[in-house]
């Protein structure tokens, strides 16, 4: 079990030493929230195939592999058929497989369904090369041998210091000391707040003006812009917008092309603002598949110059250099009782440990409440003797 900031990069050069060893690799996705960095890794490592030489005449060769353990109703049944399609890839006894974003936690529906995954594959493949990372050690398979790496291997320290006073709350391993100094201490969070006449909504990502403070400030950055033409140049697609809504999408259309439902106001205002956007939301894969498929494997593999507006459950383990992360809730939230704390610290642990280089929070202020003067109590001392305390 891995870290969030090295885990993905161990597995993808795990998958490349296998490659080029000549063994098959397996990329497996348990479900809707892990396609798009499963394909992530699918891409680099047939990158790697194409990079180079290897040191076996015969190189190995990559597959992707889709199940949906969170289906409440075809759950199990997916597991075995995962079972079933994978050990008709062995190979003389073995298999090399990759899992990402891996929960094995017994409370919800997915941990049960991917630890009977790998207990059945442990005990029908002779030589089972599994590989499977995640940030929580909660409930994990006696069929796994568990090697804990905390050190962080990408994010600046200022984006660290952002996640590292919620992850004791968690069963997450706290990160570790190089030994190794920072090169440096990292760009400042840039810090905008929803707040003001021009903001609308309950919530950031229903602001249209919270979208044009995010272009304002992706501006300065130099994002999209062609005057630097380096490759240390910011563009749009190294650009993430997460929030928590459940509410997120872009214009919705009818046959005719008619908006039948506009876009939420960050997008409006990001749109507005001239910046390309493209939405990965909640909705899309509630009513259109077809878009939100296309979308992920856009994201996935960066393949569009444009930011990346997405619910942050949809990009699990994905990176970016920069990202805005924006405060809100989803629907279920209240209803689950969840308290503001709890989903501010799930906000950290999920959405701003995407972020690499240049954080961005979009806030709503505290609530202040202060007591009307007709119901002050005052109280008038009734002694003048006075005490001192040294």
């Amino acid at each position: 079990m891995l870290d969030a900031h090295s885990k993905t990069v161990v597995l993808v050069l795990q998958g490349i030493r296998w490659l080029r060893d000549g063994h098959d690799v397996r990329v497996i996705s348990t479900g809707n929230n892990t396609r798009a960095i499963s394909t992530s890794i699918t891409q680099q490592l047939e990158m790697s195939l194409s990079a180079g030489p290897t040191p076996s005449l015969t190189p190995g060769c990559v597959s992707f592999h889709q199940y949906n353990f969170w289906d409440r109703k075809d759950g199990e049944e997916n597991v075995e058929q995962a079972v079933t399609d994978l050990l008709v890839w062995v190979k003389n006894g073995h298999l090399h497989a990759l899992i990402d974003e891996a929960s094995f936690d017994s409370r919800d529906r997915h941990g049960p369904l991917l630890t009977r995954l790998v207990t059945r594959l442990a005990q029908q493949v002779p030589h089972l090369y599994l590989w499977c990372a995640g940030v929580l050690n909660r409930d994990l398979p006696t069929a796994l041998q568990t090697h804990v790496f905390t050190v962080p291997l990408r994010s600046a320290p200022t984006v660290l210091r952002e996640i590292q006073p919620v992850i004791h709350r968690f069963k997450v391993n706290d990160y570790s000391d190089s030994g190794m100094p920072a090169p440096g201490d990292g760009l400042s969070v840039i810090r905008l707040s929803h707040h003001g006449n021009a903001h609308t909504g309950r919530w950031p990502v229903d602001c249209s003006q919270c979208g044009q403070d995010i272009a304002a400030v992706l501006r300065r950055l130099g994002v999209g812009s062609s005057a630097a033409n380096s490759p240390s140049r910011l563009s749009y697609r190294d650009v993430f917008v997460l929030t928590r809504s459940d509410d997120l999408q872009d214009d919705v259309t009818d046959e005719a092309g008619q908006v039948t439902s506009p876009a939420s106001g960050v997008v409006q205002g990001l749109k507005d603002a001239g910046v390309p956007v493209s939405v990965l939301g909640v909705q899309d894969w509630l009513h259109n598949r077809a878009r939100w498929e296309r979308a992920v494997q856009d994201v996935a593999v960066a393949a569009t110059d444009t930011v990346t507006v997405a619910w942050y459950g949809w990009v699990k383990g994905l990176e970016r250099r920069v990202v805005a992360v924006l405060q809100g809730r989803d629907r279920g939230d209240d209803d689950a009782g969840k308290t503001d704390e709890k989903i501010d610290r799930l906000n950290r642990l999920s959405a701003v440990s995407r972020c690499t280089t240049q954080l961005i929070t979009v806030r709503t202020p505290p609530v202040t409440t202060t007591t009307p003067p007709s119901l002050t109590t005052t109280t008038t001392p009734t002694a003048t003797t006075t005490h001192t305390t040294t």
